[in-house]
């Protein structure tokens, strides 16, 4: 971890407070001597202010850099102490705020003054004058970040290579290195893919504008020149958001070399100096380029890369008319996943209107494992559809620097004609009185059934309005009047039957919710009662003989 010497500039107060302890705010910066390219950390610390609310602070943009707030930590300290049979309590309340100030090339900055406000209280510190020195380029380390020297374009993925080297006899020596790669401080346009670190694994620490961040390295040695150096290589994932050209100034490393050693209490070696090597990259400069409009497929639906490729599959094969089933579609592929969507599947020969609904809106998918899902409810309105046909889906490759079109397989589907049964086709009318009748009410059940079934209504056109949906077959039962007495009676004592049990079960439950000890009182209650009544009832004793 960094040791730091606190070069502590405290300003004048503006009046003198009249309450026993004054507001303050002051600097605190690491010692230098500093770099072009290298952030600085400015501490502004503001002290014995109210706890709530948390200060405004105002500070200028220095001139040719750049001054970042990063965070502000407040804290509370209160003590009580006695003294000649006297206690005196104090409370301390602390502002830290961070800021991180980089400058890209030689000279003498101002930072500051910082402005404090809280309520009718003010402070202002005085500025600070920091002397940054040019990066030069050390024999004994070396830093360097490669991308493609090409066009990349908005939602294509692209790797940056950082690689840091050091002579391998500078490593007992080494105390602290940071290192800044001034393409990892542009939130504004890319997006950072970072792999987790797992234990065992060597991690390479690069600081940026987010805080400082650790990514998986490999180290290697060889010889340059006749001396060992050590190679530490890490990558970084970046996706470019929009087009544009832009310039980055070189990677920076310093590199903290112990020159002195001493030795503490316990006998442990601890530094008593140091050493800055530092040395910077070539500037470099990366082209964004919008994706061509010309040519581009309707098909299209934002997806960049290479090899991208469309799986279909559907949770049933077998339905009738105006059923749904869920389609699904995995989309794969080297590229944006994220950022790739579904197109108008009804383009390019795709699910047709005519055969298929297709419910409204963006579709989202779910990115997992290196592809993205899609789940889609389809409807089929037709009942000669004998598949899903393939669905285009167009891609940018960049490597060719075309469009490129796939498709997903076919499904075979088998699609039955919907049956609807209307009020027009129910059969009623008295009793047969012998067999032809009977035989004469199944012709009649099933010729509706065949007209029914001429009348197939796919989709939400199906009217089942006055429609009756009883599934009974029997003709004997559909053309049979109701009302027999026998019926009726069965009926009613169905409900007694069904009456009784849920009174009995109510009188069982309640007695099973009793106390056990009230039943046992109401148990010696009623034996003391049979033993009055017995004894009322016998007959008085007669005199005794002397």
């Amino acid at each position: 971890m960094r040791h730091w010497r606190i070069l502590t500039i405290v300003c004048a107060s503006c009046f003198v407070s009249s309450q026993a302890i004054a507001q303050r705010a002051h600097i605190q910066i690491s010692a230098g001597p500093y770099f072009q390219g290298q952030a600085v950390d400015v501490h502004l610390v503001v002290e014995d202010f109210e706890e709530s609310p948390t200060p405004e602070v105002e500070v200028a943009s220095p001139r040719d850099a750049r001054l970042d707030f990063v965070a502000v930590s407040p804290s509370t300290r209160s003590s009580i102490s006695i003294v000649n049979g006297r206690m005196t309590q104090t409370r301390e309340v602390r502002f830290v705020y961070q800021y991180r100030f980089v400058a890209a090339a030689a000279g003498v900055f101002v930072v500051g003054p910082f402005h404090v406000v809280q309520g009718a209280t003010q402070r202002t510190t005085g500025p600070l004058q920091l002397e940054v020195r040019p990066l030069g380029k050390s024999d004994r380390v070396g830093i360097e970040a490669r991308w493609p020297r090409g066009e990349v374009f908005p939602g294509q993925r692209f790797d940056v290579e950082l690689e840091w080297s050091f002579e391998a006899e500078l490593e007992a020596r080494m105390r602290d290195y940071r290192i800044e790669v001034p393409i990892f401080n542009r939130g504004d346009l890319f997006r950072y893919i970072d792999q987790p670190t797992e234990r065992g694994d060597t991690e390479l620490k690069v600081q940026t504008a987010g805080g400082p961040i650790s990514l998986k390295a490999e180290v290697s040695e060889r010889s340059v020149n006749g001396r060992l150096f050590k190679f530490v290589t890490a990558k970084r994932t970046l996706v470019a958001l929009r087009p544009g050209s832009f310039d980055f100034a070189g990677s920076t490393v310093v590199v903290e070399e112990v020159t002195r050693w001493r030795r503490d209490l316990f006998g442990q070696r601890t530094p008593q100096s140091v050493r800055k090597l530092p040395t910077i990259d070539d500037a470099r400069s990366l082209v964004v380029r919008d994706v061509p409009r010309a040519g581009r497929p309707a098909s299209y639906a934002g997806a960049i890369g290479r090899g991208f490729s469309l799986e279909s599959s559907a949770d049933r094969s077998v339905l009738q008319a105006g059923d749904t089933i869920e389609l699904t579609l995995v989309l794969h592929g080297d590229g944006n996943l994220d950022g790739a969507g579904l197109p108008d599947l009804a383009t390019g020969g795709g699910l047709s209107p005519e055969h298929f609904r297709i419910p409204p809106g963006v579709q989202g998918g779910v990115v997992k494992d290196g592809s993205k899902t899609f789940r889609i409810q389809l409807r089929v309105l037709d009942a000669g559809v004998r598949e899903i046909p393939p669905i285009p889906y167009s891609y940018f490759d960049t490597e060719k620097k075309s469009y490129v079109t796939v498709a997903s397989r076919p499904i075979a589907l088998s699609v039955r004609r919907a049956r609807v049964i209307t009020a027009d086709d129910v059969v009623s009318g008295a009793a047969p009185a012998d067999s032809d009748d009977l035989r004469e009410g199944d012709r009649r059940v099933a010729e509706a059934a065949r007209q029914a079934e001429a009348r197939v209504v796919a989709g939400s056109n199906v009217v089942l309005a006055g429609a009756n949906l009883s599934i009974v077959r029997d003709p004997a039962k559909l053309v049979r009047p109701g009302g027999a007495g026998s019926d009726t009676m069965g009926v009613v004592l169905l409900y007694l039957i069904g009456l009784v049990s849920i009174i009995a079960a109510v009188l069982v439950r309640r007695h099973s919710d009793l106390d056990p000890v009230v039943v046992e009182r109401r148990k010696r209650f009623a034996a003391e009662r049979r033993k009055i009544v017995d004894a009322a009832g016998r007959a008085p004793p007669g005199p005794q003989a002397p």
